[in-house]
C-alpha cells in the first residue's frame, strides 16, 4: 500500500516514515474519508473561496510552454495552447514530476535543480470502484489486503456518507503494484478493464470465500463454493499511468525544495521535499510549504532557501547539452498526470507520449 510498489523494491525510508507518523502523532492510526466525491467536497469549495476573493479558476486550458525572459532567464509567463500568455507576480507549479519534466524550458534544463528531476519518475496505479448486489462483511476503516494485487480497500457504503447503503456494498480498491516499473510481473495498465476486474474478483473470492458468488461472467470465481452469494452489479476502472514518484532506495535525496533558483517560480507536489510520503498528505504539506515561500517573499522576509543538490547531479548538469522541452501531448487527464477510464482515444494519447506503459507483459 505504501507508494503502490512491490515491498522488495520499496525504500525503507518510506516504511520508517510511516511508522514514525503512526507511533508519534496524536490519532496517528486514524483514517479519514471525505463524505463525498472530491470535485464536490474539495474542488468546488476551493473554487468558491478563491472567486469570493477576486480570483479566477480556469479549467480546460492546457499549458503549452513556460516562457522565459531571454535576457534574465526568469519566467516571463505561461503560454497556453490557445496562444494566450498568462503573466503573474508569482507562479506555482503543482504539476506531477513527469509532466513538469516535459515542460522545463531549455534555458533551465542545465540547472542542477532541474536536472535532478531526471532521478524521479511516477509509477502507475489503478483504482477500482465495484458495486455489489448485497452487503459484504466489512469494517468501518481502510483495510490493508493480504493480496499481491490489491493493496488497500474500503467499503464506501459504510465509510462514506455519500455512498452509505445498508443493503449493498460499494468497494473502492487500489490495484497495485500494477506494472514492471512498480515490481509487478504483469503490466496491468496494458490489460483490459474486464481482465483487471476478473483478476480482482478472483482475489476477493480468495479473501472472502464465503461471500463472493461463483459467477460465469468472471471465470476466476468459478471455483467458489455454494455459500458465496454476492455478485458484481457494475464497476469502473480508473488508470493513472504516472502517479506518485517511485520511492525506491536513494530517491529521497533528489526531491527538490519548493523554492527554486528561478525568482517567482515555486514548486509544490508530493514529489517535492517534505516529511510525508508521495501521497495526498504530502501534496497538501508541499502546497503549504510553497505558500510559505511566496508569503515570505511578499513580506520581504527570508525564506528557507533552495535545497542543496547532489554533487553528482551538479557535475552531470555541467556537462550536458541544453534540452528542448518535449511538451505535453493530448487532452485526456492521463496526459497531465491524472487518472482516467482509459478510452481508446486516451490509450492512443498514452501510446504517443509514454509507450512503455502499454507494452504487454505477463
Amino acid at each position: 500500500a505504501l507508494d503502490f510498489i512491490d515491498p522488495d523494491k520499496l525504500s525503507m525510508t518510506v516504511v520508517l516514515t510511516a511508522m514514525n507518523r503512526f507511533l508519534n502523532e496524536d490519532n496517528g492510526l486514524q483514517m479519514a474519508f471525505l463524505d463525498g466525491n472530491q470535485p464536490d467536497r474539495i474542488c468546488k469549495p476551493m473554487k468558491k473561496y478563491i472567486e469570493a476573493r477576486g480570483g479566477r479558476v480556469l479549467t480546460g486550458q492546457p499549458l503549452q510552454a513556460i516562457d522565459v525572459d531571454s535576457a534574465t532567464g526568469e519566467i516571463a509567463g505561461l503560454r497556453m495552447r490557445s496562444g494566450e500568455v498568462v503573466t503573474a507576480d508569482e507562479y506555482i507549479s503543482a504539476m506531477p514530476v513527469d509532466v513538469l519534466k516535459r515542460l522545463v524550458p531549455e534555458r533551465w534544463s542545465t540547472l542542477p535543480y532541474f536536472k535532478q528531476l531526471d532521478e524521479l519518475e511516477g509509477i502507475p496505479v489503478i483504482n477500482l470502484h465495484m458495486w455489489f448486489d448485497r452487503k459484504l462483511k466489512n469494517v468501518d476503516h481502510l483495510c490493508f489486503s493480504r493480496s499481491p494485487l490489491l493493496s488497500v480497500y474500503a467499503d464506501m457504503s459504510t465509510t462514506c456518507k455519500e455512498y452509505y447503503d445498508e443493503q449493498r456494498s460499494m468497494l473502492e480498491l487500489v490495484f497495485a503494484p500494477c506494472s514492471p516499473i512498480a515490481g509487478s510481473p504483469v503490466n496491468w495498465i496494458a490489460k483490459s478493464d474486464e481482465e483487471i476486474i476478473d483478476a480482482t474478483m478472483g482475489e476477493l473470492a480468495r479473501l472472502f470465500p464465503t461471500e463472493i458468488a461463483a459467477d460465469p461472467t468472471w471465470p476466476s470465481t468459478l471455483s467458489q463454493g455454494p455459500d458465496g452469494q454476492a455478485r458484481l452489479r457494475k464497476f469502473a476502472v480508473v488508470k493513472t499511468p504516472r502517479s506518485v514518484y517511485a520511492a525506491i532506495p536513494g530517491r529521497n535525496k533528489y526531491r527538490p525544495s519548493q523554492e527554486t533558483p528561478i525568482p517567482r517560480f515555486t514548486l509544490c507536489g508530493c514529489f517535492t521535499s517534505q516529511k510525508f510520503l508521495g501521497s495526498m498528505e504530502g501534496a497538501v504539506l508541499a502546497g503549504k510549504l510553497a505558500a510559505e515561500v511566496v508569503a515570505c517573499r511578499a513580506a520581504g522576509e527570508p525564506t528557507q532557501g533552495v535545497k542543496a543538490v547532489e554533487e553528482t547531479v551538479t557535475h552531470a548538469a555541467g556537462t550536458m547539452a541544453p534540452r528542448k522541452p518535449r511538451g505535453v501531448i493530448g487532452n485526456d487527464a492521463v496526459a497531465f498526470g491524472g487518472g482516467s477510464s482509459l478510452t481508446s482515444s486516451a490509450a492512443d494519447e498514452l501510446k504517443a507520449f509514454d509507450p512503455a506503459q502499454l507494452v504487454p507483459l505477463g
